[in-house]
C-alpha cells in the first residue's frame, strides 16, 4: 500500500527540488493533474526524481456526457492523447471524472452516452497497459444538473457495466453520504486507487486527514485488512497547506504507527 501525492497539492510553481523532497519525505509516486499549466514539466520532474506516475485526466472543459458529437470528438481526442502520454512514461492508471448532464431531466440519456464512451476509452487504455479508473463525484444537491456518478449505486453500476476500475475519493464520498468501509467492500477488486483528504461532510475542502470530520479515521487499517494494493493519493488543498505541512503530517503519521 503506497502513499502518493497529487501534483495539485504542489501548486503551479513546483520545481525539480520539490519533487526530490516529495520522494525524500516518503511518497512513492505522484498523480499528475493534467490541467495544471506545467503538467508536462511535472511529469519530467517526477521521472527524474524516481517517483512512480499516474494521471488525473482533464475534465473542466471536457464533458464525457455531452450530446454534441463535435464536442465529444474533442473530448475523446484529448483524453486519448493523455492516456498515450502516461503509457509512454511508464504510468499505472488514469483517473477520470464521468461527466455531467446539463439538466437533471437529461440524466438517463447522459448515462447511456457515458457508458458507451467509458467502454471505448477503457479499451484504448487497456491496449496501452493503463487502468482506467472512474472517480465518484459530488452530487448537485440543488438538482439543477447531474454529475456522473454522484451516488454510490450509480457509480458501482457504471463500473460493473463497463468493466472500468474505481478511484475512491474519500472527500467526495463523505459529501455523497456514503460509508467508506461498506463502499470499499462493494467495490472489491475494482478499487485500484484512493484520493485521500478530509472535510466537514458538506464541502470538498481537501483538508489533511484528521483536520475535518476525521472521515478517514481507521482507513489505513481497514485497507490493510482488505489487502488493498493500489496507491493512496493525498489530494490536499495547496491554497491552505504548503508541501512542508504535508511532509510534517506524514512524519507524524509514521510516529503514531
Amino acid at each position: 500500500m503506497e502513499k502518493w501525492l497529487s501534483t495539485w497539492s504542489i501548486g503551479q510553481q513546483g520545481t525539480l527540488n520539490d519533487f526530490e523532497n516529495i520522494k525524500e519525505a516518503g511518497f512513492e509516486g505522484v498523480e499528475i493533474l493534467t490541467e495544471q499549466l506545467r503538467a508536462i514539466d511535472y511529469l519530467k520532474y517526477a521521472k527524474q526524481s524516481g517517483l512512480k506516475v499516474s494521471i488525473h485526466l482533464p475534465f473542466h472543459d471536457l464533458n464525457l456526457a455531452t450530446p454534441d458529437p463535435f464536442i465529444y470528438e474533442r473530448v475523446s481526442a484529448v483524453l486519448s492523447k493523455w492516456i498515450e502520454l502516461i503509457a509512454e512514461n511508464g504510468g499505472y492508471h488514469a483517473t477520470l471524472h464521468g461527466g455531467y448532464a446539463w439538466s437533471s431531466e437529461e440524466r438517463y440519456d447522459s448515462l447511456l452516452r457515458v457508458k458507451e464512451r467509458l467502454v471505448i476509452l477503457r479499451e484504448k487504455a487497456n491496449q496501452l497497459g493503463i487502468e482506467l479508473a472512474l472517480e465518484n463525484l459530488i452530487p448537485d444537491k440543488l438538482n439543477y444538473c447531474h454529475h456522473i456518478a454522484s451516488n454510490v449505486e450509480e457509480w458501482i453500476s457504471l463500473i460493473n457495466e463497463t468493466s472500468v476500475k474505481a478511484c475512491l475519493d474519500t472527500g467526495h464520498l463523505a459529501c455523497m453520504g456514503g460509508n467508506t468501509e461498506e463502499t470499499i467492500e462493494k467495490l472489491g477488486n475494482s478499487l485500484v486507487a484512493i484520493h485521500l483528504s478530509d472535510n466537514d461532510r458538506i464541502s470538498d475542502l481537501h483538508l489533511l486527514p484528521g483536520e475535518g470530520g476525521d472521515i478517514t479515521k481507521g482507513l489505513f487499517h481497514f485497507l490493510e485488512k482488505s489487502s488493498f494494493k493500489g496507491p493512496i493519493v493525498y489530494e490536499i488543498n495547496p491554497y491552505k497547506y504548503s508541501l512542508e505541512d504535508i511532509f510534517t503530517h506524514l512524519i507524524s503519521l509514521k510516529q503514531k504507527r
